[in-house]
């Protein structure tokens, strides 16, 4: 049984690679590339450029490049930009007494996320201007209705300070917050269960033979004995859940024992296994209630994994339909999901499905028996699912007679 699963387990993560391959590449934003044209002579427009290049908001994403107009456009076109800044004569002048010349910003026709990201750092930057701007006229307009024109220095100059002091230490106004796409818990648990309840859904594949329809001959000998359609259905989710109940206890043994002993190695052997992981999140040191509660919760976990397997072999109605059938739904509906990849990476089509698939429901289950964060919402979609399963095998097994 472990054999058989572990080999689907193997070949479904090759599917979910190649499929988060052919969905996203290699998406990952690089570090933007801006070529930047000068006016000849122009020292102040340098320095401008050089001290906005310095601060940590756009230097942590942008690379300047100082090119002639012609060049810069060369490079743009074949790919080696991402965007070219074209910086008129008399900039700084120009923001002082208020004729505000344009700075024309060059994006290829098919932008790609660096331009994109580009031109939405330049879009924050005129806004800034704009509003600092505004805050200068209208003092401006103010002292000259109250007859304090021999002021306007003095006022444009505490302004200006003003502003500047607001828009440099930008990194003073944020406050560090880490999201995770993978929710309340860390990217191995996230995983962890992920494969956990793929493997539970495959674990089914060895057990084909007892998961197919009955013979009409078998179903005439048990209605005989007084063992009904309700009866021999609810008879296999409870011996099915009951095998999986105890694939997950050796399991959970396993990992806790293996974790016992990572507790007690020496500090500083460089093991990726942190404190919050071992104890927060598995739970090593919840009391009896909460241990209950949890292992309620992965029985219906396992019921839920073998109502769904029988579903489908009750659907295909053959040994090898069933496992074709059954391999297929599993990886297709685990993969929307979000087990493969966490649902915040897909479609948003995709999105709106992923809490309603099978493992999405059995995932939250098991997460919320780890964290022991318990939800009546969770747990009313374990019992919902259960009760589909349940309804469909009764209304096929009744069709097929």
């Amino acid at each position: 049984m472990f054999a058989g699963a572990i080999a689907l387990l193997f070949l479904a993560g090759a599917i979910a690679l190649l499929a988060g391959r052919a969905l996203y590449g290699d998406t990952a934003m690089g570090r933007v590339l801006v070529g930047v044209v000068l006016p000849k002579e122009d020292g102040l427009a340098r320095q401008m450029v050089s001290m906005i290049s310095s601060l940590d908001s756009v230097n942590s994403v942008c690379d300047f490049q100082y090119l002639e107009r012609e060049e810069s456009l060369e490079k743009l076109q074949n790919g080696e930009l991402n965007a070219v800044m074209d910086m008129p004569k008399g900039l700084i002048q120009g923001i002082i007494d208020g004729s505000n010349p344009t700075v024309r910003i060059l994006l290829p026709e098919d932008a790609w996320l660096e331009s994109r990201i580009f031109r939405e750092l330049t879009e924050a930057g005129a806004q800034i201007l704009g509003a600092s701007q505004a805050g200068i006229y209208a003092g401006n307009e103010l002292y000259l209705q109250k007859d304090l024109g021999a002021r306007l220095p003095e006022l444009e100059r505490d302004l200006n300070q003003i502003f500047l002091s607001y828009s440099l230490p930008r990194e003073d106004y944020f406050r560090h917050l880490r999201v995770s796409a993978t929710g309340d818990v860390e990217v191995p648990v996230f995983y962890g269960i992920s494969a956990y309840v793929l493997f539970l859904l495959l674990l089914s594949i060895p057990l084909s033979g007892y998961l197919l329809p009955f013979s009409p001959v078998m179903q005439r000998k048990l209605a005989l004995a007084g063992v009904g359609s309700i009866s021999r259905i609810f008879g296999r989710y409870v011996s099915l859940g009951s095998l999986f109940l105890v694939m997950t206890t050796m399991a959970g043994a396993l990992m806790k024992g293996g974790f016992w002993l990572l507790e007690k190695l020496p500090k500083g052997l460089g093991f990726p296994i942190s404190e919050f992981f071992i104890k927060k999140e598995i739970g090593v040191e919840d009391g009896i209630l909460s241990g209950m509660l949890a292992l309620l919760i992965l029985v219906l976990v396992c019921l839920g994994a073998a109502a769904l397997a029988v579903v489908i072999f009750q659907a295909a109605g053959s040994l090898l339909g069933g496992i074709m059938l059954l391999f297929l739904v599993v990886t297709a509906q685990h993969f929307l999901a979000g087990g493969f990849l966490p649902t915040i990476f897909l479609p948003e089509v995709i999105r709106y499905l992923a809490p309603g698939m099978p493992s999405a429901i059995l995932m939250a289950g098991v997460q919320m028996a780890l964290t022991k964060a318990w939800s009546l919402a969770v747990t009313a979609k374990l019992l919902l699912m259960l009760l589909v399963c349940f309804l469909l095998t009764v209304w096929l097994e009744r069709k097929e007679r």
